[in-house]
């Protein structure tokens, strides 16, 4: 097999790979895999019309992604006994619950490891726009703050806003930042490429503004019935901020679909109490599974 380095000139030509899989996990969204690919050093092949990549860990030691195709039963019987050929350790990654009985049919003898730190939280689209019950009174006192201390507050879509000044925020929001993991430096890199390539990615999203100045912004995509946030970056300076932009990106964005898609919280504590705080309807499982004897 061929493969070679994913790049962002390569994401038009894959971009209708990421409509087949049904699982509404934000790595097989275009999104989510190529904002990702240059810290996971991820390639790439076609094998009869098949999508797949692979990645390193920080580790160096190799994974491979769910393989993509629009009949993605065919994808999983066809790819992984090809890749089982291919000499290197069959191990997957970020495999979404529902595939990994696919994986166990096709390949045999697996081992299944549940990655906790990588499940994305959903939720009912209809709950981050209305905040409605007391289950979200907390965001409701948020934003009432927000609006008594931002009273001439504005949510602008990013395209009526100069991306430079978006890009000065950015760059003022990851200087305030202190002891940031490796990770968040490199989601703050990203979100920077992504908004100076808006139209590559085909993102959408919006601007919050307070006092005229820039309170935080939000970037994201819809595939089917599901809204992704990929970026939210709000200066928590200004009290109800992220609470505020949470609210108004899901209402402006999601009143067509049926879930929001809100990430993982990568292991860290504070993100997994705030995302928490927003009562998931469930959250979205992925696994490791690989290849054993047998």
């Amino acid at each position: 097999m061929d493969f070679k380095p994913l790049e962002l000139k390569d994401l038009e030509s894959v971009r209708h790979y990421f409509e087949y899989p049904k699982s509404r996990t934000c790595d097989y969204s275009a999104g989510g895999m190529f904002m990702w690919r240059n810290f996971y050093r991820m390639e790439y092949c076609f094998e009869q019309g098949i999508f797949i990549s692979k990645l390193h860990d920080r580790d160096g030691n190799g994974f491979y992604n769910l393989p993509l195709a629009e009949d993605m039963d065919f994808a999983l019987k066809i790819a992984l006994p090809l890749l089982k050929k291919a000499g290197e350790p069959l191990r997957f990654c970020t495999i979404p619950e529902e595939y990994v009985p696919l994986f166990q049919d096709v390949l045999g003898a697996v081992s299944v490891s549940e990655q906790k730190e990588f499940a994305d939280y959903l939720y009912a689209a209809s709950d981050l726009i209305e905040l409605k019950g007391k289950k979200f009174s907390g965001q409701r006192n948020h934003i009432h703050q927000f609006i008594r201390t931002a009273a001439d507050w504005s949510f602008v879509d990013i395209s009526d806003v100069p991306i430079t000044k978006v890009e000065e925020f950015l760059n003022r929001y990851v200087e305030s930042e202190e002891n940031q993991s490796e990770m968040q430096l490199a989601e703050n890199r990203m979100a920077l490429e992504v908004l100076e390539h808006l139209d590559t990615y085909g993102m959408f999203g919006g601007v919050l503004f307070a006092g005229g100045s820039i309170a935080g912004f939000s970037l994201g995509e819809i595939v089917h019935d599901t809204l992704y946030t990929h970026i939210e970056k709000a200066d928590v300076s200004v009290k109800g901020s992220y609470q505020m932009l949470t609210n108004q990106f899901s209402a402006r964005f999601g009143g067509e679909v049926a879930y929001i898609n809100r990430e993982d919280d990568a292991g860290d504590e504070g993100l997994r109490r705030a995302k928490e705080a927003y009562h998931p309807i469930r959250l979205l499982k992925k696994y490791i599974v690989e290849k054993t004897e047998g």
